[in-house]
């Protein structure tokens, strides 16, 4: 397993997904990747994440912060994340339900749910919703995270609140996206950070 690990990497720097060659982009290995156990009933429905596991980790070497590259801030610890709140989801995840993936980054400003809703929403379907989640879509338009968005950010003005977790389908008007609320795990990702 170690040998995987080794291989991570992170890329940034460019908007587009196959352009990794070019001067502005950077490629940094991860010096090592943190897994946290999640206690609890919690159901994972990702296709590539079926293990009750997060992980997060530091790179070898520090980003160098540049017109290209860039940091998402942490909320304050405490954080209120409001229904009809604005936030904004970005990957480079399919364009639609089984579509193509997008070369260029893709950015989408959707709306918080309302936790009753999206509880209940997946309570029909047999999923729970706990309180280190966090709901968002756009009920009137379909718009939001896709597959291969898994693991993006959600942003509320300009601070990291939610990581793209699982869904019913993509982009719903119905069943909102569930994201891992940041702001759930502050201080573990505190405790970890270098």
């Amino acid at each position: 397993m170690s040998s995987f690990f080794n291989r991570i990497s992170v890329i940034c720097g460019s908007f587009f997904n196959l352009k990794k060659s070019a001067a502005e982009v950077h490629r940094l290995l991860v010096e090592r990747v943190f897994l946290r156990i999640v206690t609890g009933d919690e159901k994972w429905i990702h296709y590539d994440n079926l293990k009750k596991k997060k992980s997060w980790g530091p790179v070898e070497t520090p980003f160098v912060i540049s017109t290209t590259v860039g940091h998402v801030p942490l909320p304050p610890k405490g954080y209120e994340i409001k229904t009809n709140d604005i936030a904004i989801v970005s990957g480079w995840g399919r364009l639609w339900q089984g579509g193509p993936t997008t070369v260029k980054l893709q950015r989408v400003n959707i709306f918080i749910a309302d936790r009753a809703y999206c509880r209940y929403m997946y309570n029909q379907i047999s999923y729970n919703i706990y309180a280190t989640q966090v709901c968002a879509y756009d009920a009137s338009i379909e718009k939001g995270s896709c597959h291969g968005d898994s693991g993006g950010p959600l942003t509320i003005e300009g601070k990291l609140i939610g990581l793209v977790s699982w869904a019913n389908g993509c982009a719903s008007t119905t069943y909102p996206t569930v994201y891992t609320s940041v702001v759930a795990y502050l201080d573990w990702i505190k405790s970890k950070a270098v």
